[in-house]
């Protein structure tokens, strides 16, 4: 019904506008063909133009349709998302304190970073915790921890966001998101559950002075019985390679097993990573401590090379070793924007808003106009290709009208 409904219409469209040609020119079966084909077609086009300037709508096509229902990837849907996101802004703000952020540096005193595990991962099963960003301010490098309530115990990955050049190096790490992290992690712990209570984290302690290579600390422990062991890593951002290095801990216990005596399976002990040498970027510089009793006693400052080839004992007197500090990290100021500088923002915002609202609507108004200069073009294309067959049309009927008249004057 539907269907018949829209022929009858098109036929009616099509008839008004056979008629603005001579009848003359429409009783040749012929032209009166070309006319009409060529009416079908600017009617389409007339009904294309016409919908070019409409909202769209759910009446569509079925390839038009296909067109829009095809599936999408996991990064076209992550891309429209960021498109679309836009952070809500009152044109007409009044004065509200809001927080002011500073970057300081990281990994100050040297070897303090530390990830804390907080109540609420057993409800969010998973926390993002603070992250570090290069020295250059290029990336972020975050860890993300996940709780396993069938065993209790935790696990971790270490990811990257790379930041964007554009903004300023605050804005840089306010608007660094974890839909802009790197698929695959840097380094990751181990994943067996099997034993209840057990955590495992990393922490990242520094980036080298070059920004080429970041040290971090694996520790593994047990929830009611504490720490077990800190195990060293290095991730290399040029090879993208993570290294592991048992190494210094092996130096360690052989080193004063030989010079002291010592048994480490019998005692607890533990390393802690300090950063890289300020006067060696290939080496990484750490301190190690026994639990022997109410106070630690002090194993020496220690520092090994980034492939682990080389261990070596830097002090045994506890004096302070020199460590490069690189990394940066956000924290919120003392000080709130001040109130001028909040009104001036507003001020600002609303002008903009009212500019980008009117080169939309010159923007839209020209595209309205190119369109419309568009359709008529092809309109005055298409006449002017039928009159051409039709005159075509028109010498080829007199020249054989003119030869059937001379064959019957013998002429």
């Amino acid at each position: 019904m539907f269907e018949a409904l829209a022929g009858m219409i098109m036929a009616a469209k099509v008839h008004f506008q056979q008629m603005k040609y001579p009848f003359i020119k429409r009783s040749d079966h012929v032209v009166a063909e070309t006319i009409y084909l060529n009416e079908v077609d600017k009617v389409d086009e007339k009904e294309k133009y016409e919908k070019s300037r409409m909202p769209e709508s759910g009446y569509m096509t079925v390839a038009e349709y296909e067109a829009k229902s095809r599936g999408k990837s996991r990064k076209e849907i992550n891309d429209d998302i960021l498109d679309k996101a836009q952070m809500p802004k009152d044109e007409n703000m009044v004065y509200i304190p809001q927080k002011k952020f500073k970057l300081v540096k990281y990994n100050e005193p040297v070897g303090s970073p530390e990830l804390t595990l907080p109540r609420k991962l057993n409800f969010d099963r998973q926390i993002n915790a603070q992250g570090i960003v290069s020295g250059d301010f290029t990336k972020l490098v975050y860890p993300a921890v996940y709780y396993y309530a069938q065993s209790d115990c935790t696990s971790c990955d270490l990811f990257l966001i790379n930041l964007d050049s554009t903004l300023s190096d605050i804005e840089k790490v306010k608007k660094a998101n974890i839909v802009n992290r790197e698929k695959e992690p840097l380094i990751s712990t181990s994943k067996d559950i099997d034993t209840k209570f057990i955590f495992r984290t990393l922490t990242p302690i520094d980036f080298s002075p070059d920004n080429k290579k970041l040290v971090v600390k694996e520790k593994v422990g047990h929830r009611h019985d504490g720490i077990w062991k800190t195990d060293l890593w290095v991730y290399d951002f040029e090879t993208k390679e993570a290294r592991k290095l048992p190494q210094i801990r092996d130096a360690i216990v052989n080193y004063w097993a030989l010079t002291g005596g010592v048994d480490f399976d019998e005692k607890r002990w533990d390393i802690y990573p300090m950063g890289f040498d300020a006067n060696d970027e290939n080496r990484v510089v750490l301190c190690a401590y026994a639990y022997t009793g109410d106070v630690p006693k002090f194993l020496g400052t220690w520092s090994i090379d980034v492939y682990g080839e080389n261990s070596r004992l830097e002090s045994l007197s506890g004096v302070s070793f020199p460590v490069s500090i690189v990394g940066f990290r956000l924290e919120q100021d003392s000080e709130v924007i001040p109130p001028s500088e909040v009104k001036f923002d507003a001020k600002q915002a609303k002008e903009q808003a009212k500019a980008k609202e009117k080169a939309a609507k010159e923007a839209e108004n020209f595209e309205k106009d190119i369109k419309r200069l568009e359709y008529h073009r092809k309109m005055e294309q298409m006449d002017m290709q039928t009159l051409i067959k039709i005159r075509e049309r028109q010498k080829y009927m007199k020249e054989n009208f003119k030869k059937s008249s001379d064959g019957l004057t013998g002429s």
